[in-house]
């Protein structure tokens, strides 16, 4: 049994001495996505969770990192505790150490990769703002300049261990330059075919020079507002629901109070000034979420359709097209839910779900109220109503069935049971007790 003992420990022993004669300077070491200490943070249970979860979602985006860069991988140890300075070093004599770190820092994380190239005595590090979409992207992309950033100053030696200075990994400037210029392009075309018909002439010899040159003129203004400042994504398609709802709204209000056909789009053009210059105001405070801009289009969709199904419910008439209603329900649903994202953080891919569930909801509603229609007796201004709230309680039902299935870390995982969900039960008969059998049907969840 001792000679067993003995040969067991004189093997660990021999594979451990052979790891280090085998080490080489395209040896590397990673360490485990490093999280912050919950007390230091007083962060909720959800929170450490989902920072956990973003930990190992690194751990395997740089896994492949690392060995696209031609390093031969080797795992460390699970701990996710942060390591200090003075060991990263200690630990990097015949291999490189990479330690990344993650934090939760507003909508996204905060991505830190700290490394040390072998048999040196200097820290690199990079560092930078992430959102979960770009997480991928942006992981590769600091990896590999940590590593090209040793590799360029391999031939000076370091004469000490301070870290350098640290540099953040900025993502593209102006990322929603293309579709800031699509949609001003767009509009300028608009403005352009407004001026004209104001004018009260209908002379197609103008009617497309004015569209060309107010294309024209939009698509170089948003050249030069992209250049002068950052215009994300999220930017560009809340300034554009800041456009064409608030246009929508105002061609539809006057053409419902039968304002002369020449005017109507002048109606939609001071709308759409007001609109945009609501956009900018918000967007000089702070900078838009994608999620926040498919809020706020969200809004005015939702707010269109309720509008023209309240309208069609007050007159109880269905063969009207409701131009009133849906005007105003445009307007005032891009103005609420615009205000509405300055004040809330939602992913885009959540948004998406809740207008789906949402959709589902309105036909659901209008499935499920269509037997109101199916009569021979004459129309009913009472069936009417009925079905027309069908449909607007169907939808929103159905967006808040979203929200909540939604909610959960601010989106849907796989893993993780929904916030509420539906119950059905039976019980049988119980002769002993004299009880008769049931049938039990519920919501049950967190609330």
């Amino acid at each position: 049994m001792r000679s067993s003992v003995t040969a067991a420990a004189f093997g660990i022993t021999l594979l451990a001495a052979s790891g280090v004669a085998f080490a080489g300077p395209n040896d590397a070491i990673l360490l485990p996505a490093s999280i912050p200490d919950r007390a230091e943070l007083a962060l909720r249970p959800e929170s450490v969770e989902q920072l956990t979860k973003v930990a190992r979602q690194v751990d395997a985006i740089l896994s492949e990192a690392v060995q696209d860069l031609g390093l031969t991988l080797t795992v460390s140890d699970r701990s996710r505790d942060i390591p200090s300075d003075d060991t990263l070093v200690e630990r990097a004599h015949d291999s490189w150490l990479i330690s990344p770190r993650v934090s939760l820092e507003g909508s996204g994380v905060r991505l830190r990769i700290v490394a040390v190239a072998p048999g040196q005595n200097v820290l690199r590090e990079r560092t930078q703002h992430v959102d979960a979409p770009s997480l991928e992207v942006r992981a590769n992309v600091m990896m590999r300049d940590v590593v090209h950033s040793f590799q360029a100053g391999s031939g000076s030696t370091a004469a000490h261990a301070e870290p350098e200075p640290v540099l953040d990994s900025e993502a593209p400037r102006s990322q929603g330059r293309a579709v800031l210029a699509l949609n001003s392009a767009v509009v300028g075309g608009y403005v352009g075919f407004s001026l004209q018909h104001a004018s009260g002439s209908d002379d197609a010899r103008l009617t497309y020079p004015l569209v060309a040159l107010g294309t024209g003129i939009g698509l170089g203004a948003s050249m030069l507002v992209a250049d002068e400042w950052d215009i994300t994504l999220g930017d560009a398609w809340f300034l554009s629901a800041g456009a064409w709802w608030p246009i929508a709204s105002g061609v539809l209000l006057a053409k419902s109070y039968n304002v002369q056909r020449e005017d109507r789009y002048v109606y939609g053009l001071v709308a759409a000034s007001a609109g945009v210059t609501l956009s900018a105001a918000a967007l000089s405070m702070k900078p838009m979420s994608e999620g926040g801009a498919v809020l706020t289009h969200s809004g005015g969709a939702v707010g269109t359709l309720l509008g023209g199904l309240t309208e069609m419910a007050y007159r109880g008439s269905t063969e009207l097209t409701p131009e009133r209603g849906m005007g105003y329900g445009a307007g005032l649903g891009v103005l609420g839910a615009g205000a509405l994202a300055t004040q809330v953080k939602v992913t885009s891919s959540r948004m998406l779900l809740i207008d789906l569930a949402a959709s589902l909801g309105a036909l659901t509603g209008a499935a499920a109220a269509s037997p109101l229609l199916l009569v021979r007796e004459k129309e009913s201004v009472g069936r009417n109503r009925l079905w027309l709230a069908s449909i607007a309680t169907g939808t929103l039902l159905g967006g808040g069935i979203g929200w909540l299935s939604t909610r959960v870390g601010g989106q849907a995982a796989a893993n993780e049971q929904p916030a509420a969900m539906p119950y059905f039960g039976m019980e049988p008969a119980d002769r002993s007790r004299g009880t008769r059998s049931f049938m039990s049907l519920g919501v049950q969840g967190l609330w």
